[in-house]
């Protein structure tokens, strides 16, 4: 992993074998920021993907096996319970050209990943929403 940043973003570089979410997670605490976007492209593999099913208030997920396009990586960073968190959503390709997506769990680089992380001002924190049992933004 490689970052470089300016005054206004931090650009990130992910090599084969970096784990997204942790590497990105890496990045953030580096920098000490409080909260942010993150964009980003790429390659992956030996991906988790979820979606929260409302009905039963939790995640349901699914491992995808071989290498997938990174078409999108859309995410932001908060706090949940005092911890930095990177909340991730990706959209992927593979070798059929089909479209997948959902929340990233799990992922790994497999060629290369291109991020680019805009940082907040302000700390973003997150508390369990009573309905529907998810952390959400709290401010």
């Amino acid at each position: 992993m490689k970052y470089i940043r300016d005054e206004h973003q931090i650009f990130v570089s992910l090599r084969p074998g970096d784990d997204v979410v942790g590497s990105l997670t890496e990045v953030a605490e580096r920098e000490s920021l409080r909260s942010g976007l993150i964009l980003g492209i790429g390659a992956v593999r030996d991906v988790v993907l979820g979606y929260y099913d409302l009905e039963k208030q939790d995640y349901c997920r699914r491992r995808f096996s071989g290498s997938f396009e990174l078409l999108g990586f859309t995410g932001n960073i908060s706090f949940r319970d005092e911890l930095l968190f990177i909340h991730p959503h990706v959209t992927l390709s593979g070798e059929n050209f089909k479209v997948i997506g959902g929340h990233l769990f799990e992922g790994v680089i497999s060629a290369a990943g291109e991020f680019v992380i805009l940082p907040g001002s302000l700390k973003i924190s997150r508390k369990p929403d009573p309905d529907i049992k998810l952390p959400l933004w709290h401010f």
